[in-house]
């Protein structure tokens, strides 16, 4: 009789379980800006190669080391400071662009276990450093998913 009784808890513990709370892999977490090139004539460019780095607020933090790219997904600060920084550069030890992104922040709950997710509207950018990138141009205002191509960095 007993072990019926721990057969019923095992079966019952067993069907409780539910991979979905457990993981947040459904794609619903802070959407990357996305940016794409140009040349000054405005074709669509692909960069030789992109070294890019994002100050989280402790310092760069390199997150974008690529070949033959044509577009980026750039991770902004998730905090509650309403800027993020990004250098850029074409080369490993070549010039960088100090590229100031600004925006007013708007968290959206998503479930227990993605918790929150931020959202960017009032998107701007200001070229601070202007080489290799000349001149920016924004796409979108407001960053609230990764399809969309939210600026142009024009070299």
């Amino acid at each position: 009789m007993k072990y019926w009784f721990l057969l019923f808890f095992g079966v019952l513990f067993l069907t409780s379980c539910e991979g979905d709370d457990d993981v947040c892999v459904t794609g619903e977490a802070t959407p990357r800006m996305k940016v794409k090139f140009k040349t000054l004539d405005g074709r669509v460019a692909t960069l030789d190669s992109l070294y890019v780095d994002v100050n989280y607020g402790a310092g760069n933090v390199s997150v974008i080391k690529a070949k033959e790219v044509d577009s980026a997904m750039i991770p902004l600060r998730v905090d509650n400071n309403l800027f993020t920084e990004i250098s850029l550069r074409t080369s490993n030890k070549g010039n960088a662009s100090k590229i100031k992104v600004t925006y007013t922040l708007k968290s959206e709950y998503v479930s227990p276990a993605c918790g929150f997710k931020r959202l960017y509207e009032n998107v701007g950018g200001t070229l601070e450093t202007p080489n290799p990138v000349i001149k920016i141009e924004k796409n979108q205002d407001q960053i609230i998913d990764e399809n969309k191509t939210h600026f142009y960095f024009i070299f």
